[in-house]
């Protein structure tokens, strides 16, 4: 989602700080390579570590050992990580080149805008210069009826302006119908979790972050001081107010159509009519608030509170989400605390890869569509396409199996499995980036010339129907997609290589690739929230009662079992946090599923060649390399703090958890490996939904 007046590159510009960008450091020579194109990476695995002990030690062992987590990251995944890396290093020869020989005007421009982003002396020279209208306009804020005014005037000029998302999304009830839709906003932290109960770390070194940064601009210690007292104030608010993460994706909870004389009866103290007359010229008779009290909290915020803690926090997100185009002390003050202290990430990102991966934020499709040409083929399209076919027959035969839905609703799945639109590959047309004016000189104001660009793009869709052609991603991210609203499954051309896939490689390292991942999302059609709505992507909930129990029953089996599992600790002295088992179940739900579909897929498409799972590649038998491949694509070092916040706050989960407790629960693994009854990754109980 894009917060309006933000934009997808503020919201990058945080992220790289946190150092959760994956690419690895590298020399800047050459990109890094894969160990193996076409098969397995036999290296990777541990014959000392029994496989029905602990899997993911034998699939990964080796590469875990031999790939410790790079200095400037948090975070090293063998396969996402490599695609990532290899990724920015292409992206930087074409920016580097586009910087200083464009080949025309497109080209010219994401070179002015990445040329901008790495000019470190002119951000040092410029000083604050740069945010003065944006505090200017905050310092003029004298009474509580201004905020409305304030926020949609830093909204229009492209500033980071908080307390509310911004989205146009299906309408609930109307697929083809969008509606512009207001979310929750304005916390600093990741998760409204950070801002109570175990954080007490983070909370400390948070208000110390803020006062650091108030005194960067000239702030006295007592000013700094009582600045950060009132936006923890006002951010943890806002947190207690904020819908849990569990929860916000259900639509029973996250859709409220009103009236626009509705939505001011809700938030009186907020001047709703001035601040959408600001970010917008279309009328808007009707929209979805997701989260009807957060609305009431800010009105009764914007009630009761002095207006000098308005402007402090104001002040404090306007420094904040813009710190990586700031002078080097603010560049250096953010990553002490999101890198340093947050993640214990050792050395920052290099600004390279932080302006490589931003322009890309901003310029997504027009890279994608020569990347596309370079490297997509039409092998890899079609050989894609044929396993995804698979997948849809082996899902069908799941759904016709399955002990928790009645007949009358296995029909309607079925109905539904039907109507999914597979997306694959990219989108038939490309954006037009002709209306972003870019200045090679001035990066902040390209950050919100971008950001203003997006939103005007955002809200044009009002007043027409859905695009059910437009991906809402670029042809190279690294991920696959199901929309639920869409009733869509998206498979980019980024994520259709090796490891994932590759044509030359054997059914098995395919289907255990990107078959578990694209399986993984077509079962969220079908899940407790992929249930609520409809073939064509409309709010309906078409499972019984009875349905509805007998899934919840069964996925209580992996809320406990997520529950149990800890992230190994690399300090003695800091006790792990368990997993959160309801944020994550239907996440493992997916894994779990995903799995045994894309066996079952693999298994009907040798029987379709005339070949048994028996038949052996290098010493494995193809059900063994299908394992191994699934595993292998979860092979991950990561900081023990970074892991921890995972497990509180990431509905995915990490990857020894994602390998072993998905393995564990089929019993198909056991038998391909020869494991005794009763093994940790055979056991006599295991969880099953699928």
């Amino acid at each position: 989602m894009i917060g309006i007046g933000t934009g997808l590159v503020f919201a990058f510009l945080a992220s790289a700080a946190l150092g959760q960008t994956t690419a690895a450091s590298h020399s800047d020579a050459e990109a890094p390579k894969a160990s193996r194109v076409g098969g397995l990476d036999l290296s990777a695995i541990d014959k000392s570590a029994d496989p029905c002990t602990d899997f993911y030690q034998y699939a990964c062992g080796n590469w875990i050992k031999n790939n410790p987590v790079p200095s400037d990251q948090v975070r090293w995944v063998r396969s996402f990580s490599l695609l990532q890396e290899r990724n920015l290093y292409e992206l930087r020869r074409e920016l580097t080149r586009a910087a200083t020989k464009p080949a025309g005007p497109l080209e010219k421009k994401y070179g002015d805008f990445f040329a901008s982003c790495m000019d470190v002396a002119e951000l040092q020279k410029k000083g604050l210069e740069p945010l003065k209208p944006a505090l200017e306009r905050i310092s003029a804020l004298n009474d509580s009826k201004g905020i409305a005014t304030l926020i949609a005037d830093l909204a229009a000029a492209g500033d980071p302006a908080p307390l509310f998302g911004l989205d146009v999304e299906p309408a609930p009830n109307d697929s083809k119908k969008p509606i512009l839709s207001i979310s929750q906003g304005g916390l600093t932290l990741p998760d409204r979790e950070n801002y109570g109960g175990n954080s007490r770390y983070i909370l400390k070194r948070y208000r110390s972050h803020i006062i650091r940064v108030f005194m960067l601009t000239g702030d006295t210690l007592p000013q700094a001081g009582s600045e950060a007292a009132a936006v923890l104030g006002i951010e943890s608010a806002l947190a207690r107010a904020s819908t849990k993460r569990a929860e916000s994706a259900d639509p029973e909870k996250r859709y409220h159509v009103l009236t626009a004389a509705d939505l001011a009866k809700l938030a009186p103290n907020f001047d709703f009519s001035v601040y959408l007359n600001h970010v917008t010229t279309q009328p808007i008779e009707t929209l979805n608030v997701a989260n009807p009290d957060f609305l009431k909290t800010v009105n009764k915020l914007i009630a009761s509170l002095p207006i000098a803690a308005w402007r402090s926090y104001f002040r404090w997100h306007i420094l904040s989400k813009q710190a990586g185009a700031l002078p080097k002390e603010f560049r250096d003050e953010e990553f002490a605390f999101w890198g340093a202290n947050v993640g214990r990430q050792e050395k920052p990102t290099p600004r390279w890869k932080q302006c490589a991966a931003i322009t890309d934020q901003a310029f997504g499709e027009a890279f994608a569509q020569d990347w596309v040409k370079r490297n997509f083929r039409p092998a890899a399209q079609a050989g894609t396409e044929r396993l995804v076919d698979a997948l849809d027959k082996a899902l069908a035969g799941e759904i016709r199996t399955l002990a928790w839905m009645t007949d009358e609703t296995k029909r309607t799945a079925e109905k539904k499995l039907a109507a999914i639109q597979n997306k694959i590959g990219h989108p038939q047309k490309w954006r037009d980036y002709s209306g972003l004016t870019v200045d090679p000189h001035d990066f902040l104001g390209n950050l919100h010339r971008n950001a203003v660009f997006e939103r005007n793009d955002l809200l044009s869709k009002l007043g027409r129907p859905v695009d059910p052609d437009e991906w809402g991603m670029t042809a190279t991210t690294l991920t696959a997609r199901y929309t639920r609203s869409m009733n869509s499954l998206y498979i980019p051309a980024g994520i259709i290589q090796p490891p994932f896939f590759d044509s030359a490689a054997d059914p098995a390292v395919n289907f255990g690739g990107i078959g578990v991942m694209a399986a993984h999302e077509l079962t969220h059609g079908f899940d407790s929230l992929g249930s609520k709505f409809d073939e064509s992507g409309n709010v309906r909930d078409w499972q019984t009662p009875d349905d509805r129990k007998q899934f919840a029953d069964a996925t209580s089996c992996e809320v406990e079992q997520y529950n149990n599992f800890l992230p190994k600790s690399d300090d003695p002295g800091e006790p792990p946090d368990k997993g959160s088992g309801n944020l994550a179940v239907a996440e493992s739900t997916a894994d779990n599923g995903g799995l045994r579909i894309a066996f079952r897929a693999l298994m009907d498409a040798l029987a379709a060649q005339g070949r048994t799972a028996d038949n052996k590649v290098d010493g494995y038998t193809e059900n063994q390399r299908f394992f191994v491949s699934f595993a292998q694509n979860s092979c991950e070092n990561q900081t023990f703090f970074s892991a921890r916040q995972a497990m509180s706050s990431d509905p995915h989960s990490v990857g020894q958890v994602r390998v072993n407790s998905a393995v564990q629960n089929f019993e198909e693994f056991g038998k391909a490996f020869q494991c005794a009854k009763g093994k940790p990754m055979y056991p006599e109980k295991s969880c099953r939904v699928w």
